[in-house]
């Protein structure tokens, strides 16, 4: 795990009465693929706004590179993309090229020419307006990668693409990843997606921030099981236990479900059958990451931890949420 390079701390931000953030506190480390888990409307895109000073936080506290760093020169060393619009009459070089002038970034013909061979838009030459949303997207991504910035951020960058899209878009931050050494911070409400290419996870619901997670202890939290249906479960159960070699096995009705052995399954049939057990049914099974987002949602909803303005669910003395001062380092 690399040092920290970006940080908020209770983020939150209103519209009106709505809260779209509720005291977010976020990490971001150095060589992160970093995967910002949401459902549409979670506050994905509000997040990514306030940390690019596109929107103001209420209160809060976002921290970019060390922490004396100032935040506004901190920015100028991100790239992003939240909207990948463009001058609908210029082609792509074109595009670039004036990006640049907008960035202040010196507009090297050669960066220009190898972004766009990374995107796969280098012998391209028609405008932007005859863009397919693929194409619209890869051309988004090289104008983050401007520049050589330290923190690249990707808003929901697959969204709307057909399969093909989604892979092309994945191989191309796989790619920039390597080549360029750069973080990317990407949001999608798709996970699976995510994690073909995220080493981190965050999971966002009704502005709250779930939990942080790495690949590792994600896929730590995906089960695979087998499950059995019986004539006698209890028994089963036991009579499974005392095998030699610890079989997990727990019983709910007439079903058991086996976590361990499970490249043997014709083992354990043997051993329920030949103990004078009928066995009606077996099936391998999986938690899927879908299935773990879910039940992440279903657990913070039981708890409350998305019920309230600013995700606390604490009143003041007055009877009214409590509001915190806004801190910008």
């Amino acid at each position: 795990m690399g040092r920290t390079i970006l940080q908020t701390h209770d983020l939150i931000k209103r519209y009106g009465d709505f809260t779209a953030l509720k005291r977010v506190s976020l990490s971001l480390y150095e060589g992160d693929i970093y995967g910002l888990v949401g459902r549409n409307g979670a506050g994905k895109t509000t997040f990514f706004k306030c940390v690019m000073g596109l929107a103001r936080p209420n209160s809060g506290s976002i921290v970019i590179g060390e922490a004396g760093d100032k935040l506004n020169a901190a920015r100028h060393r991100m790239g992003f993309m939240i909207n990948a619009s463009f001058f609908p009459y210029l082609g792509p070089r074109e595009s670039l090229e004036y990006l640049c002038r907008v960035k202040k970034i010196p507009a090297r013909r050669e960066e220009v020419t190898r972004l766009l061979k990374l995107v796969e838009l280098d012998t391209v030459k028609k405008p932007f307006k005859t863009f397919s949303q693929g194409m619209k997207q890869r051309l988004g991504i090289a104008g983050a990668l401007l520049g050589s910035p330290s923190i690249v951020v990707l808003d929901e960058p697959i969204n709307g693409l057909d399969p093909q899209g989604i892979a092309d878009i994945r191989d191309i931050i796989k790619s920039a990843h390597q080549v360029s050494g750069a973080t990317f911070i990407i949001s999608s409400h798709i996970l699976s997606e995510l994690d073909l290419v995220a080493t981190r996870f965050g999971f966002i619901e009704q502005g709250v921030l779930l939990r942080e997670i790495t690949h590792e202890e994600l896929h730590a939290q995906t089960k695979k099981s087998l499950t059995l249906r019986v004539s006698d479960a209890v028994r089963a159960q036991a009579l499974l236990q005392s095998q030699p070699g610890g079989i997990q096995v727990s019983s709910s009705g007439d079903c058991l479900t086996i976590e361990s052995h499970l490249d043997e399954p014709q083992l354990i049939s043997r051993m329920v059958v030949e103990g004078g057990i009928e066995l009606f049914e077996m099936r391998h099974a999986q938690t899927t990451l879908e299935d773990y987002f879910i039940h992440l949602i279903r657990t913070a909803e039981a708890a409350g931890l998305t019920n309230g303005e600013d995700g606390s669910g604490l009143t003041n003395r007055s009877g009214k949420k409590g509001r915190r001062g806004a801190h910008y380092a």
